[in-house]
Order: structure tokens, then sequence, then C-alpha cells
């Protein structure tokens, strides 16, 4: 089994690099997704290899040799990436963010019967 197809086994999430080295443009295409739009090898992305967490732990596989400014760009289009996809899950809508601080302030001092008062 290849490296970047060990990577998308183990991780919990991951992500294909397509990327256009003359312009810095970097983008992430969830692994389902695969292959991506042919319009994205129009504007002149190559693979470049993949990206995912693996047990809470960042992992990477490049197909190609990467210098510094890629491998920034890169990070940052996985913060994005990862951004997108979690936060819609930590996200609360406001009625229940009121209801959660409503049910902390109801909850007795235990401070007070712990110190034996």
């Amino acid at each position: 089994m290849k490296l970047d197809e060990q990577l998308i086994s183990d991780a919990q999430i991951s992500a294909f690099i397509v990327g256009n080295f003359d312009t810095r443009e970097f983008l992430l295409v969830d692994t389902s997704l695969w292959p991506p739009p042919d319009c994205i090898y129009g504007r002149g992305f190559v693979f470049v290899g993949t990206v995912g967490i693996v047990n809470g732990a960042p992992r990477a596989a490049f197909a190609v040799e990467i210098d510094d400014a890629a491998v920034s760009a890169i990070a940052m289009e996985w913060v994005r990436y990862l951004s997108a996809k979690i936060m819609p899950y930590l996200r609360l809508p406001e009625y229940e963010s009121i209801q959660f601080l409503e049910r902390l302030h109801a909850l007795p001092d235990v401070r007070e019967t712990a110190c034996g008062r």
C-alpha cells in the first residue's frame, strides 16, 4: 500500500492536495470527491499529496518535493479545510447557549457543602 493510501485508510479526516506551483495556489479536495473536477486541472493544478489527522496527530504524504513556502501555503489551506469541516459541530444555536447557561446557574454550589459549612 502506498504512503498516501495508508494515510487515507488510517485518517479520521483527510484530503488530497492539488496545487499550482507557479501561482502558489493550493486546494484541498475531500478524499471522497476524488477525482476532482477537470476544471481544477485547467487552472494548472497538479496532484501534490495527501494530508490527514490520524489519532489526533496531523500527517502528510507528498508526491512531489515542496519548499517551505509551499508547506506554509498548504498549512493555511489545511486550517481552512478543517475549520469548515469542524465548525458546524461546534456552533450551538443561541437558544441552546442560553439554556446551557441557565442549567449551569441552577446547579447547586458544592463549595459550601464540600468545606463543611
